[in-house]
């Protein structure tokens, strides 16, 4: 479909799944980013993010790394819905602010942490998405977690005695 969108001469297209991935293995927005780069590149000659043909990436963005990965696998801009809506509803008008200022202070501290002085200094190679497509994601075990906490025991029940009458 985005090739057919760029054949046909139209602005950009919108990446999004809404609300697919209740289905089991329903593809993200990322994942999909991540062919259609390399098929308009492949295909058309089309690097990402391009003037001529823009590509939104809508659904599971919640935080600015994600935003930043988006960007550096060629998105032109990213939706953002989900963290406000939770925000407005518990909070209201605030609940949206703070919001908005955590979003900022990351984009602050990953842009430092990338080297990037703007979101044009992000870069696909900033990104490893040779597995995006495999919906494994590697989770190092917190060993400091397993030495000092107990595991839970489970429930018991106890054993009443009736008390012999004498």
């Amino acid at each position: 479909d985005a090739i057919e969108a760029y054949d046909q001469n139209l602005a950009g297209i919108v990446l999004s799944n809404h609300g697919g991935r209740q289905l089991d293995f329903a593809r993200s927005g990322i994942e999909v980013l991540v062919e259609v780069a390399a098929k308009l590149k492949e295909l058309r000659g089309v690097t990402l993010p391009s003037e001529k043909f823009q590509v939104y990436v809508d659904g599971g963005v919640r935080r600015a790394t994600d935003v930043l990965k988006a960007i550096a696998l060629g998105a032109t801009a990213v939706g953002i819905g989900r963290p406000f809506l939770y925000a407005f509803s518990t909070y209201g008008v605030d609940g949206v602010d703070k919001a908005l200022q955590i979003l900022h202070d990351e984009f602050e501290m990953n842009l430092r942490l990338l080297g990037a002085r703007t979101l044009k200094d992000v870069v696909p190679e900033m990104v490893d998405a040779s597995c995006v497509h495999s919906h494994i994601v590697s989770v190092p075990s917190d060993r400091l977690y397993d030495s000092n906490y107990e595991t839970l025991q489970g429930a018991r029940l106890k054993e009443i005695k009736e008390k012999a009458k004498l």
